[in-house]
């Protein structure tokens, strides 16, 4: 586990197919060699290349020859998880010897546990001139418009490790500076990250793996903090659709929306 963390790098003997760069590679680590209690998933990265290891760099990484090395990068934790205790399907992951596919049914269940498609960052103005080739962006209806239009088609999957749906990050970016961060559940302010960008995160109301066409334009979503976040994808909620806005009933408390 250590050389896969400090190279961010993985080996394998069978070539992975259907991962594409930037797919979500979950390492777990053996689980003969966990500490009592211990999860064996606890980091993640993104997929760089993959690439048949002449150099031996494989035995130089773990002491032992391997026909692929796997390229990574953005190594991070996550919360502890194994993923036989949130999969709904029957597959063994305990049989899988190297890598394999996250079934399409667990594949909900692992993203909200690593919670990492729906979290995007701070507005970069770069972003939004690169993809209209206008330089400044100075109206957010403007550009919400603009990505609705992009974004009109049904939600498609791409294969990777896990499915995972293909979310408009420019989109969520310009919602989010449109309301300034915050929580359009509860008013929270969002707040201000170590390296200096602000922070919130955004809510589709119906959720992409349905699959449901527009479900990827600005009416579908919601600028929410942490906390509003998670007790919409837990607790108990009720929706209406106001055309425009919503009626949310979050644990019997009603939130409008407009």
């Amino acid at each position: 586990m250590e050389g896969v963390l400090s190279n961010a790098k993985h080996a394998t003997d069978g070539k992975p197919h259907y991962v594409k760069p930037g797919d979500i590679i979950l390492t777990a680590q053996t689980k003969s060699t966990l500490l009592p209690g211990q999860k064996p998933i606890r980091w993640i990265m993104n997929y760089v290349s993959c690439e048949e290891d002449v150099n031996n760099l494989s035995d130089k990484i773990w002491g032992k020859h391997w026909r692929y090395i796997i390229n990574g990068k953005n190594v991070r934790s996550v919360e502890p998880f194994d993923i036989n205790d949130i999969k709904v399907t029957s597959k063994n992951y305990d049989a899988v010897q190297t890598f394999a596919i996250v079934e399409p049914e667990d594949e909900e269940k692992v993203l909200n546990w690593i919670n990492e498609p729906t979290i995007t960052y701070a507005y970069d103005s770069g972003i939004f001139s690169e993809e209209f080739k206008e330089g400044q962006i100075l109206d957010y209806d403007e550009v919400i418009q603009k990505l609705d239009l992009k974004y009109r088609n049904t939600p498609e999957f791409k294969e990777t490790v896990i499915n995972l749906i293909q979310r408009p990050s420019l989109l969520s970016n310009a919602i989010k500076e449109k309301y300034g961060y915050k929580c359009m559940i509860c008013g929270y302010p969002g707040f201000v990250k170590k390296d200096g960008e602000k922070y919130a995160e955004v809510h589709h109301m119906i959720e992409l793996n349905k699959k449901a066409p527009e479900t990827l334009q600005s009416w579908n979503l919601l600028v929410v903090c942490p906390l509003c976040h998670k007790k919409l994808h837990y607790a108990e909620v009720r929706s209406d659709y106001l055309n425009p806005g919503w009626k949310i009933v979050i644990d019997g408390e009603e939130h409008i929306i407009k």
